[in-house]
Parts: C-alpha cells; structure tokens; sequence
C-alpha cells in the first residue's frame, strides 16, 4: 500500500509539473482581438520562398545547397537522420536525374518559431517525368532568423 501511495505521487507531481510547464508558454488571446492571421500570413510567404528555393536548389542539382535547407539535427522520416545524411540522400537522387519538384502548402499552422506543414508535392526527372507525387509534412524551425527543415516525412499516393 505504501509503494502504491508513492507512486501515485510521483504519478501525480509529473503530470502537474508537465501540466504546468507546457501552460506556462501559452498565450491568452485578448477578448475580441483578431486572431493571428497577419502573423500567419507573413509566415505562409516565408515558408513559400523556402519551398522555392528548396525547388531551385533540386533543379540546379545543388545537394549541399538543399542539405543547408535543414537542421543539423533533422530527420527525414523514417530512415534518414542527420543533415549530413539528408546531403547524401539528395545527392544520390540528383545522380539518378531527379532534379524537378513542385510543392504546395496546403495547410499550416504554427508560430513564429515553429510552424507545420501540410502540403502536396510532385517529384521528378530532369526530362519532366514524374517519379512520385503525394504528401508531405515538414516541420520548419527558425535557426539564426532563417527557417529551416527539423523534419520531413513523404506519404506517396496510392496506385490505383
């Protein structure tokens, strides 16, 4: 019975302390203020230059210039950790020519120094034919007043 009364306390100050501590960093809307939309608006043109830029770099078979793109503690999910590791990912598909992109937000949502990404994608060679098209998710971080990519997932579409 004791070690069952410890544990519901431990149980119990962990879950206020992160209770707590997660609430701590929330912010209270002012009543009848306007939500956020001209901080959301700001930020979709930021992460919408980076996409271009992203696309650039692929077509110009820049790896490096795309593995700059992403923190260095990034993760493409599942399998590629590490910016490192992500440059080499890219160099390798640019030696297979698959140097086109073109990527849509299609919703997002976030602050200004963490935002998620939702959007639709198409990759492809360098002659136009189409690789893949999908899904992605990514999640940008502000990094010396620059977003970058801290992590990337791809949900191809389904063959029909």
């Amino acid at each position: 019975m004791n070690k069952r009364k410890v544990s519901i306390t431990l149980f119990s100050t962990i879950l206020i302390a992160l209770i707590s501590f997660t609430s701590c960093d929330q912010k209270v809307a002012k009543k009848g203020a306007e939500p956020e939309q001209t901080n959301l608006s700001t930020l979709e043109k930021e992460i919408e230059l980076r996409l271009r830029e992203y696309e650039n770099h692929l077509q110009n078979g820049d790896s490096i210039a795309l593995g700059e793109m992403y923190m260095m503690d990034a993760e493409i999910i599942p399998s590629t950790v590490g910016r490192n590791n992500i440059t080499k990912v890219f160099g390798s598909m640019i030696r297979d020519s698959i140097t086109g992109s073109s990527f849509k937000t299609t919703k997002l949502w976030g602050n200004d120094q963490l935002v998620v990404e939702d959007g639709t994608g198409i990759w492809s060679y360098t002659n136009g034919k189409v690789v893949g098209r999908g899904r992605y998710l990514l999640v940008w971080k502000k990094d010396d007043g620059k977003w970058k990519i801290l992590r990337d997932t791809w949900f191809p579409e389904k063959k029909k």
